[in-house]
Order: structure tokens, then C-alpha cells, then sequence
């Protein structure tokens, strides 16, 4: 009888302590990111031009960034990823004005991405963390927009 007891008891706090780990990993905000260290490659030396935005992604979720941009500019940007335990990484997707999806990273910590805008309007950057199923992460976003540019610096006319 007294083995049974102790088994309860030994159950009850596993159990406890499997249910207070759960609670505490699903209201756990990570911190702040700061500015990527890409950040200044991405900048050309106009940091000025640049927004630098730091948020979180609950577990099991997605966060939106909405961006207007206007027509015939570039976007160049990068984002790092804090949070996670031995999975510090998420997804990301751009989406033009009429819903269509322009480009998806691979899952990963840090990304740099650069897409050129051919028609003006809301496009929307998706930070997709569906997949985790425990771990909030933070996100650093930092990206600049360069207006009346047809192309990427150092690259190639767009057809």
C-alpha cells in the first residue's frame, strides 16, 4: 500500500510539472531582437531610408507585417530569429496586393531577401511559426525601400 502512495504521489508531481512547463513555454514572450546584423550591407549606407521593426510570433501561429509600396520600387530587407529551443528558425512569405505569393524562405534564423515591386499596393510580409508547437520566437526586421528604382543595386536591368 505504501509503494502505491509513493507511485501516486511521484505521478501528481510529474504530472504538475508537465502541466506548469506547458503553461509557462506557451506564455513565454522571447526579447528583443535589436537591428540584424545584415542590417548595414541592406542599408547602403542610407539607414535613414530603413525601418527596423522587432515583434514576436506566438507558437502555432503567424504574424503580419503590411507594407504600401508604390510602384516600380525595391524592397531589400533581412530578418533574424530569437527563441526556440534547438530550433531557433521560421518561415516567411511576401504577398503582392492581389494575394499572390512572390517568394517563401526556407525555414531559417537569419534571411536576407530583395524583391522588385511591379504594382502598387499593401503587400504583406508573413512570419509563419505554425510548426512549433511550444516556442514563441522574436523577430528582427529591418528593410528599406528604394523608390523610382527598376533594379537592385550591382544587378542586372529587370525585363
Amino acid at each position: 500500500m505504501r509503494s502505491f502512495l509513493l507511485g501516486i504521489g511521484i505521478f501528481a508531481v510529474l504530472a504538475a510539472g508537465i502541466v506548469g512547463g506547458w503553461i509557462a513555454l506557451n506564455g513565454y514572450e522571447p526579447g528583443s531582437i535589436g537591428t540584424p546584423a545584415h542590417a548595414g550591407a541592406i542599408s547602403n549606407g542610407r539607414p535613414e531610408e530603413c525601418t527596423n521593426v522587432n515583434f514576436s510570433v506566438k507558437p502555432r501561429a503567424e504574424a503580419k507585417r503590411t507594407v504600401m509600396l508604390g510602384e516600380n520600387t525595391v524592397v531589400r530587407g533581412t530578418w533574424e530569429v530569437d527563441g526556440g529551443f534547438g530550433h531557433v528558425d521560421i518561415l516567411m512569405r511576401v504577398v503582392d496586393p492581389q494575394g499572390l505569393e512572390l517568394f517563401a524562405s526556407p525555414k531559417a534564423e537569419n534571411f536576407d531577401f530583395m524583391f522588385p515591386v511591379k504594382r502598387s499596393g499593401d503587400y504583406t510580409l508573413v512570419f509563419d511559426n505554425r510548426y512549433s508547437t511550444l516556442t514563441a520566437k522574436s523577430i528582427g526586421l529591418y528593410y528599406c525601400i528604394d523608390k523610382g528604382a527598376v533594379r537592385a543595386p550591382g544587378s542586372p536591368p529587370l525585363g
